[in-house]
């Protein structure tokens, strides 16, 4: 059988995008699947709340085909999922550490996440039931702390700014102005969510307002789908059909806005020229020039 040549496009991208290296995509003991979902867990910013339903939905997989990639994942050391309790062995809180290669050792990383930069990424608060993915159990008590030396102020998770790329910038702000908000005052209010899911708050905040649904005022709607995008409980429902034709819908709205402009008149440095003095100047020519033809015809000698 022939083989056929491969061809690629690339652009450069300044933004929005994400490296993988290509041990990861070659490796031979990954599904297609398991590659897939650690590719978008890779492609996540970090603090972002993670859950199984999330994946789901956003892969488009069962549940149980989800389970299944996890798990292959952790059994090759790209990942670990790790359960917190308290003292009295109440759940807290989940923590999924992704690591773009296998991680044979997970005991630093498990006990401070910042070594070597892993994705951190925290899923919906509240026990998801058994997954059997092979949780670790770990304990928070008074005495456990990763805080360093004596005095040493716990690290806090800085979230990163949301960069909003130059394919979503035209939407990001057709949106804000429909919604009199300030561009860059809302930018910093979805930091540490994805452009993806910040454009989907929005649109889900304007259809909202457009269907007059909105019992309190847009910035503290706003601020309540922020709150819970963050807590992976978001899902679009009225602004889905928005969403989906944005660009559309801005194209087809910038095409009236353009038809609708009066059309500028052409200045040029020519006088402006008066029609009727315009025959008349003609027909005057054509007068002198008849008189001069007859004058010329008569014979010579004739008075």
């Amino acid at each position: 059988m022939n083989a056929s040549q491969l061809l690629i496009v690339r652009r450069r991208h300044t933004g929005n995008f994400t490296q993988i290296p290509n041990a990861l995509i070659r490796n031979d003991e990954l599904s297609s699947k398991s590659l897939g979902v650690i590719v978008h867990l890779l492609s996540l910013p970090p603090g972002f709340r993670i859950s199984i339903e999330f994946l789901c939905k956003a892969r488009n997989e069962g549940e149980t085909a989800m389970r299944s990639a996890i798990q292959q994942l952790e059994r090759l050391n790209y990942m670990r999922i790790v359960r917190e309790r308290s003292a009295s062995g109440r759940f807290i809180h989940s923590k999924w550490i992704v690591s773009d290669e296998p991680i044979v050792d997970w005991a630093p990383h498990l006990e401070n996440p910042r070594v070597e930069e892993p994705y951190l990424n925290r899923p919906v608060q509240g026990d998801q039931g058994a997954t059997n993915t092979g949780f670790k159990e770990t304990l928070d008590s008074s005495k456990t702390t990763t805080t360093g030396p004596k005095g040493t102020p716990p690290d806090t998770d800085e979230s990163p700014a949301l960069i909003v790329d130059e394919r979503d910038e035209e939407c990001w702000l057709w949106l804000c102005q429909k919604l009199s908000l300030d561009p860059q005052r809302t930018r910093d209010q979805c930091t540490g969510l994805s452009p993806s899911v910040s454009l989907d708050v929005l649109a889900e905040v304007l259809e909202c307002k457009r269907q007059n649904s909105i019992r309190r005022t847009v910035p503290q709607f706003l601020a309540s789908l922020l709150r819970r995008a963050r807590e992976g409980k978001f899902s679009l429902s009225a602004g889905a059909e928005l969403r989906r034709d944005l660009r559309q819908i801005i194209r087809r709205q910038r095409a009236v806005e353009a038809a609708a402009e009066p059309t500028q008149a052409i200045v040029t440095d020519r006088p402006v020229v008066d029609r009727a003095q315009a025959r008349e100047r003609l027909q005057q020519m054509r007068d002198e020039l008849a008189k001069k033809s007859h004058t010329s015809a008569m014979p010579r000698g004739t008075a």
